[in-house]
């Protein structure tokens, strides 16, 4: 199964989130119900490592971070293939998304080997993009919506199913574990 670990995000947190794309008509939205911070991204695993990355994850304890949004972001490779809301690395997240990956390799699991830059995806592009939609998009980086975003805690991260449609990815939690 397709997975990844998330810190899952308060309510109070993604109406804004959403706001900040304001009318930018290119690419496919995220879906409310789908916003969330990686932490660390699984790939394809067998449902008995799943289960003991479970057993070594539903004991923990750890601090919530706190979340501060810090503007917008492309992400690529190469050209960008997504817009998305950046997070203040608070040392709590820092520290829980290497607790995390510690536990997983522990499992038999090897994350994707990525830097870890805490970020909320907003919006997914096209491989390619047509001129208009370029040109929409350069006009909405030239001014996008100011938006506030009240600073909260997370008060849990999941462990998360993936399933690629030509719609968009589907997520399914498959387990979600308390932040104290």
């Amino acid at each position: 199964m397709r997975c990844f670990l998330s810190l899952d995000l308060p309510d109070s947190c993604r109406d804004p989130l959403l706001s900040m794309i304001g009318g930018l008509r290119v690419g496919r939205a995220v879906p409310w119900d789908n916003l969330h911070i990686t932490l660390s991204f699984l790939d394809d695993q067998p449902e008995e490592a799943l289960e003991e990355l479970h057993a070594l994850l539903e004991p923990l304890r750890l601090p919530a971070p706190e979340l501060r949004f810090a503007g917008l972001d492309f992400f690529g490779p190469g050209k960008a293939r997504m817009l998305a809301a950046l997070v203040e690395p608070d040392p709590r997240l820092i520290s829980l998304q290497a607790e995390l990956e510690r536990l997983a390799r522990r499992a038999g699991i090897q994350p994707e080997r990525r830097a870890f830059r805490p970020h909320v995806t907003l919006v997914r592009f096209r491989h390619a993009m047509a001129p208009a939609e370029e040109a929409a998009l350069q006009g909405f980086l030239a001014a996008p919506p100011v938006v506030e975003i009240a600073p909260a805690h997370a008060s849990c991260f999941s462990l998360q199913g993936s399933t690629l449609t030509p719609e968009g990815a589907r997520y399914e939690t498959l387990a979600a574990y308390p932040l104290i």
